[in-house]
């Protein structure tokens, strides 16, 4: 811009008429200096570890089915299938404003973590909780700074989607210990018949009626899960 920094041609083009300012302060938006500042940096390393860990849930979820299978538990087994469908779709959910932002993200290396299915479903619970109480507000708190609206839209979602069923995970929590086997018994002897939004990842244990209640829409978008059978 000859010899002119961005800051000096900006504050030069104030001293000048609109007219005259305008091309100058065109050359200033466009100039390199603008390039080396990312757009809605901070809402891409969010969405980022938004993904990572919805992924990592995901994956966790596929896994822990054939041991809960092996195990007789094939309603645990069931409901394992169902949430790891949902946080994959809070995933891809992230992943596509995350492309739409220019940034392609990868999923990393997960090291998968499967024991007994009493240690499996224990540690779904606290990690369940977690995302309900401290991860997911404080990723809306980073997101608000940038307000992109998608971002912090799908962040919502995976939020609502994770407390539709606090109750019933505090409620695992409290007895995935000592009384694992009484508890056990109680979710295999219920008759689940379980459907998920593809929008938004919200999991119901029956068929759908209404609109969906998280991202409110048509109940054509929930699609029955199937049941594992490995």
């Amino acid at each position: 811009m000859h010899g002119f920094t961005r800051r000096r041609l900006l504050t030069f083009a104030a001293t000048l008429p609109l007219g005259l300012a305008l091309p100058l302060l065109a050359r200033a938006v466009s100039s390199p200096e603008v390039a080396l500042q990312p757009a809605y940096a901070v809402t891409k390393s969010t969405l980022a570890e938004a993904f990572h860990a919805e992924m990592a849930a995901h994956l966790h979820y596929q896994a822990f089915i054939p041991k809960a299978l092996a195990e007789n538990f094939a309603n645990i087994a069931y409901m394992f299938r169902t949430f790891s469908i949902s946080e994959k779709i809070h995933a891809d959910n992230y992943q596509r404003v995350l492309r739409s932002l220019d940034n392609n993200i990868m999923t990393k290396n997960i090291k998968l973590r499967v024991a007994d299915t009493q240690t499996n479903i224990q540690a779904a619970a606290d990690k369940e909780l977690e995302k309900i109480e401290t991860f997911y507000p404080e990723l809306l708190g980073r997101l608000e700074g940038e307000s992109h609206d998608e971002a912090i839209l799908n962040c919502m979602y995976s939020w609502k989607s994770h407390r539709q069923h606090e109750a019933k995970i505090l409620e695992i929590q409290k007895y995935s210990g000592f009384f694992f086997e009484g508890m056990a018994g109680q979710i295999e002897d219920m008759k689940m018949d379980f459907h998920i939004c593809e929008v938004c990842g919200s999991t119901i244990d029956e068929i759908p009626l209404a609109p969906c209640d998280i991202c409110n829409k048509s109940m054509t978008h929930y699609r029955a899960v199937a049941r594992p059978t490995s």
